[in-house]
C-alpha cells in the first residue's frame, strides 16, 4: 500500500480589496504643504501638484463619474508620495508607479485599506507612504523611524501617524489597481491636476504670480 506524508501547506493569501481599514497608532501630527512653486522646478512643482490635490481630493472622490467617463481626466497624473509593491510567496519588491487621478479614485472608492480609522474612529484616505529606517544586512540603527501612512484629515489637512498594517500590503493593494487600468492614451493628451479641478469642479487654482 502506497504511504504519503503531508507536504508544505499554502498559505491562504486574502485578497487586498477585503483587507481592513488600518488603525492609527497614537496619535498623528500635521504636515504643513506647499502652497506655490516656481514654475520652472519640476520637483516643486510636482509638490505643489500633490499639495493642490489633497486640498480638493474629497471633493474630486463625488465627482467619480465624470472622471471614469473622460479618459484624458481618469489618467491625469497626481505625483503622490505613494509606492507599489508586488508579492511573490512571502517577499515583497517595490516598485515605482505613475498614479493618475483614476487609480487614486479607484484604490479609494474599492478597497478598505486604503482609508485609515483616526483617534476618533473617522475614516479618511491615504495620500502618501513614510517609510521609515530599514534595517540593512542584519544591522540595526540606533534610532529606528517606524513605517507611516499620510493621510488626508478632516479638513483637508495632510496628517501622519503610524498604522497598524504593514505597508507593504497597502503598496501591493496600490499595484494591483493600477494594473487593472493600462493607459489607452498619449500623455500629451491627458489634462494637468490644476486644469482637471478646474473642469471638475469649476474652480481656477493656477496663477501665474509676475516677479
Amino acid at each position: 500500500m502506497r504511504q504519503f506524508t503531508k507536504d508544505a501547506s499554502v498559505e491562504r493569501v486574502k485578497p487586498l480589496a477585503l483587507l481592513e481599514s488600518p488603525k492609527v497608532l497614537g496619535s498623528s501630527e500635521e504636515i504643513v504643504g506647499r502652497n506655490v512653486a516656481n514654475e520652472f522646478d519640476r520637483k516643486a512643482k510636482e509638490e505643489w501638484r500633490a499639495e493642490l490635490f489633497t486640498k480638493y481630493a474629497k471633493r474630486l472622490i463625488a465627482c467619480s463619474e465624470s472622471i471614469y467617463g473622460d479618459a484624458r481626466l481618469f489618467y491625469t497624473p497626481v505625483p503622490l508620495p505613494l509606492t507599489g509593491a508586488v508579492r511573490r510567496g512571502g517577499v515583497h519588491s517595490l516598485c515605482g508607479l505613475n498614479l493618475t487621478l483614476g487609480h487614486i479614485i479607484a484604490w479609494w472608492e474599492n478597497y478598505r485599506c486604503s482609508k485609515v480609522i483616526d483617534e476618533s474612529g473617522e475614516l479618511h484616505p491615504i495620500c502618501g507612504f513614510k517609510w521609515g529606517t530599514q534595517p540593512k544586512f542584519g544591522f540595526k540603527p540606533e534610532h529606528i523611524e517606524p513605517n507611516r501612512v499620510v493621510f488626508i484629515g478632516t479638513d483637508g489637512e495632510k496628517r501622519v501617524a503610524e498604522v497598524d498594517l504593514s505597508l507593504m500590503n497597502l503598496a501591493c493593494s496600490l499595484h494591483e489597481v493600477q494594473q487593472l487600468y493600462d493607459q489607452p492614451i498619449a500623455p500629451s493628451r491627458v489634462f494637468d491636476i490644476e486644469d482637471a479641478i478646474e473642469v471638475l469642479l469649476g474652480e481656477k487654482v493656477y496663477y501665474r504670480v509676475e516677479m
